[in-house]
């Protein structure tokens, strides 16, 4: 839950969601998991479970995961 947000905080996480939105289009996913990649993102950053940068990286990690699973190059 969470409690209160400051400015910084909401901008960091934007810039999360937007460069994982970025990264999920970049391989070829569809909108919806385009979307619900910028959530994790964001989310992770909200909920001050990680910073963006790590968030991105988390979430960039999570999408090659399932590119390969697919039989995709990632």
């Amino acid at each position: 839950m969470i409690a209160s947000i400051s400015y910084p905080l909401a901008q960091r996480a934007a810039s999360a969601a937007k460069a994982a939105a970025t990264a999920a289009t970049g391989m070829g996913f569809p909108p919806r998991l385009v979307a619900a990649a910028a959530d994790v993102a964001a989310r992770a950053v909200l909920d001050r479970r990680s910073s963006a940068g790590r968030a991105i990286a988390d979430v960039r990690k999570s999408l090659r995961r399932m590119l390969r699973a697919q039989g995709g190059a990632a």
